[in-house]
């Protein structure tokens, strides 16, 4: 009998210690990694494609905006400077999840350093919502190989690491702890918000690379193994951004492996050229017609339509809005004109530098060397999606009633986190960029003070026929904000508000911009823009 009682009392004993460290965990933990995830452990039916790779896929491509216009289910699952031993980790954890038709691992940073090497903060936002068992177990020891006991710890036990928080510990994160109804919106993507253009970069040959590393090349074929043996198709991709020379090298030896393992690449870091001479390879487009594909697509997001600014039809639009004005021309609008007569797709040989048949180095970037912002995401999403529909021959499920849950989250989850993030940004061009969106209809009224350079021009030429422009008109008695309008400093630079005047303290109207919802008119935003 006292040896049943001392069996019981250590049980209870362990009950209540996994218990509170169970419980410690989820109160201080960094909720960020469960929402990730949430959305993609709940689905109910397999997704027809899952995306690996760094932050270059995280913010580089929206899986709502591919099921919107192509109606096939997707989850990104990339992370943070994730590393390929990372992506390859992620897979395995994944596919006990789900097991897709296709999974895609993005080739950026395979030959950068010695894989499996990353920072270990960033490794959290890519492990933490997975439990722990015998494979994550395996996949700590490997990525952390050689490195200390007390990292390896804080991976299978964040609590270690996340237990100094308690005075951070509030009302709100507590409901986010335990609540699958905060959850990332976005399907596991990122969106990032900014302009900035990038220098001038070199393009490499195709044959000139680095040496291959055992270490990324056994992760590399680990991952296809890994697919193969799943029964799920595997391709890579190249998401594009303004590729150094080095790591032009490393993604060439990449094409290679690729090549030697049968895999199909997605490479949208080509040009029109470089577009040309992989069609006469036929290895890479894969019969795909990719000039017909680019031009197909630029027509959905305004690329190719009527001119955005001057045109007949926006003035005759611009005469019923707000500012009561005729057709006179706004200050600058000539300027605006030739800036948007300019091709916004950067689908033009380049001299030799590098370019991208799908995005345009002046507008589509968050950061002059690395990440795409919102709209340059948007477009990759729609290639990705004609790509995927094209090639792999995914069926549009918009229809199907079984898959009504991703339309009511496009409209009722997707949609709102979008005009949440439209309304937030304070800088002129990131707001001429989101706005481009096709969910929205843009109207901006600019004074004699506007001054627009190029990336302003195509910015506003990405907008089609969405964006009327016309003469704002102050009131005669000077500047007044009106209720739900949002002051901001107007900077061509893309400077942040932040490090700049208050906008409180600035009276000189440079521009309004009235972003709306399309089809039901609904103000997402009213800002006005001050110097």
């Amino acid at each position: 009998m006292k040896l049943l009682k001392r069996i019981f009392s250590v049980i209870l004993i362990l009950c209540f210690v996994s218990g509170g460290i169970y419980l410690g965990n989820r109160v201080t933990e960094r909720t960020v990694s469960r929402q990730k995830y949430i959305k993609f452990f709940s689905e109910q039916k397999e997704y027809d494609v899952l995306f690996y790779g760094s932050s270059h896929v995280l913010s580089g491509l929206q899986p709502m905006e591919i099921w919107d216009k192509y109606g096939i289910t997707s989850y990104n699952l990339a992370g943070h400077a994730a590393s390929l031993g990372m992506s390859y980790w992620v897979l395995r954890e994944s596919l006990r999840y789900h097991k897709p038709k296709l999974a895609v691992l993005d080739i950026y940073d395979m030959y950068a350093f010695d894989q499996p090497f990353m920072d270990v903060s960033f490794m959290h936002y890519s492990l933490d919502a997975y439990p722990l068992d015998r494979l994550k177990i395996e996949a700590v020891r490997d990525l952390l190989r050689g490195r200390s006991t007390g990292e390896k710890t804080e991976l299978l036990f964040p609590f270690s690491v996340y237990h100094s928080r308690w005075n951070e510990v509030t009302e709100q994160s507590l409901k986010e702890s335990f609540s699958d109804d905060y959850f990332n919106p976005y399907y596991g993507s990122e969106a990032r918000y900014g302009v900035a253009v990038p220098m001038d970069i070199d393009r490499v040959p195709s044959d000139d690379m680095v040496e291959g590393s055992e270490g990324a090349d056994n992760y590399i074929r680990g991952f296809v193994k890994i697919c193969e043996d799943a029964g799920v198709q595997v391709c890579f991709m190249r998401v594009p951004y303004p590729a150094s020379v080095e790591n032009q090298r490393a993604e060439n030896r990449v094409m290679k492996l690729a090549e030697e393992l049968g895999i199909e690449v997605i490479d949208m870091m080509y040009d029109v050229e470089g577009a040309s001479e992989l069609a006469d390879d036929n290895d890479v487009i894969s019969g795909v017609d990719e000039d017909q594909m680019i031009t197909d697509i630029l027509s959905e997001t305004g690329g190719d339509s009527a001119q955005a600014a001057g045109t007949n039809e926006m003035q005759q639009n611009a005469n019923s809005s707000e500012t009561g004005e005729d057709t006179a021309q706004a200050a600058g609008t000539d300027e605006m004109q030739l800036n948007a007569d300019s091709d916004g797709t950067g689908a033009t040989a380049n001299n030799g530098k590098l370019s991208s048949t799908v995005v345009d180095w002046d507008t589509d970037l968050v950061d002059p060397n690395a990440h795409l912002n919102a709209y340059g995401a948007y477009k990759v999403s729609l290639f990705l999606g004609e790509w995927l529909k094209r090639v792999y021959g995914f069926t549009d499920k918009r229809e199907d009633p079984d898959y009504a849950n991703w339309n009511e989250d496009f409209e009722k989850v997707y949609i709102p986190a979008l005009n949440i993030d439209m309304k937030l940004q304070s800088d002129f061009k990131t707001c001429l960029m989101l706005s481009a969106y096709p969910e929205y209809e843009t109207e901006l009224q600019v004074t004699e003070h506007y001054q627009p350079d190029e990336v302003c021009g195509k910015l506003i030429k990405e907008h089609g026929d969405r964006i009327i422009i016309g003469k704002y008109r102050e009131a005669s008695e000077g500047f007044i904000l009106e209720p739900g309008q949002m002051a901001c400093y107007y900077d061509m630079d893309g400077q942040t508000l932040g490090t700049e005047p208050d906008a409180s303290t600035l009276t000189t109207p440079v521009a309004r911009m009235i972003v709306r919802l399309r089809g039901t008119g609904e103000v997402v935003a009213d800002k006005v823009f001050l110097q």
